[in-house]
């Protein structure tokens, strides 16, 4: 299967060099799952040859394995992945002792944990024994529940489906519960037969998550009007594998921050994630750039 990944991504990456002007740099941002893909095309539409740079989004198979990927695979210059993903990852020690150093560029925008389970189960409790439906082991909502469901000594019993799959396994009865990291794009076919249930972040995770209030307007009604969800979310973020970088790609990594930090950015770009180093050349550029930041970005 590694190989196979290896060889749709280098046909991948080689078709779109050969359409790059002449003198660009590649830059390949390894998508961690299908519904990130806006936020690397937005990117590519952005800067794509900006400081002689072109972005190449490549999809990866989950934000579990793009963490070990980015590690594998020199060609990958950076992933979008969740910051809970990489927590996850560094835990269960699935990176080669002392061969990698993730840092990040920049967290891109926060991703709320919703947990929705139907209406006869009154709370997180009450899960125990249920079947939850989250991703398979290399996705990131397989990590959030590892993580939440974990702490929380929840025992269930584990409906592997994509997040929007999660969705029908719910309406069909083949789950009692699913955990979605952000909203699934058919969250809305959910009724009154559901709810979401409120997540308090355990302390031991304070340095992962944020606790965060959804109105019901947020999260397609799935609380009761007049009331808000309290639950929590990780940050998307950019990713980079500072390890032994070739000089090419480093040269390649240089130029995407100096377009990324000279565009409008939203307000997590530019603040610091716990327990999670910032790449060193984004945080110099960070500290060069402050006078001109605003609370809605860098001003070119």
């Amino acid at each position: 299967m590694r190989s196979y990944f290896i060889s749709c991504c280098a046909l991948f990456v080689g078709f779109f060099v050969t359409q790059a002007q002449a003198g660009e740099i590649n830059f390949n941002i390894l998508v961690g799952e299908p519904s990130w893909v806006g936020e690397a095309q937005n990117l590519a539409r952005t800067l794509d040859h900006e400081n002689g740079v072109r972005i190449l989004p490549v999809l990866g198979k989950g934000a579990v394995q793009s963490v070990q990927d980015l590690e594998d695979f020199p060609f990958i210059d950076a992933a979008l992945i969740t910051a809970d993903s990489l927590a996850y990852v560094k835990g269960q020690n699935l990176l080669a002792p002392g061969d990698s150093k993730i840092t990040y560029i920049a967290a891109v925008k926060p991703l709320p944990i919703l947990l929705v389970a139907k209406r006869s189960i009154a709370n997180v409790t009450a899960l125990a024994g249920k079947k939850i439906a989250t991703g398979a082991a290399d996705t990131a909502s397989f990590a959030s529940g590892e993580l939440l469901l974990g702490a929380m000594e929840v025992p269930f019993l584990r409906v592997a489906q994509t997040q929007e799959a999660a969705v029908d396994a719910l309406l069909a009865g083949r789950a009692d519960a699913a955990l979605f990291v952000g909203l699934p794009l058919n969250i809305e076919k959910l009724g009154n037969g559901f709810h979401a249930l409120p997540l308090v972040m355990p302390m031991e995770l304070a340095h992962v998550y944020k606790p965060i209030h959804l109105a019901p307007k947020d999260i397609s009604n799935l609380v009761s009007q007049n009331q808000s969800l309290e639950t929590v979310s990780t940050s998307l973020i950019l990713a980079v594998n500072d390890a032994a970088a070739a000089p090419d790609r480093r040269k390649a990594l240089k130029a995407f921050e100096a377009g990324y930090f000279h565009q409008p950015l939203g307000p997590m770009a530019l603040e610091d994630l716990a327990d999670l180093p910032r790449e060193a050349a984004a945080a110099d550029l960070i500290k060069k750039l402050a006078p001109t930041i605003t609370p809605t970005g860098a001003k070119p």
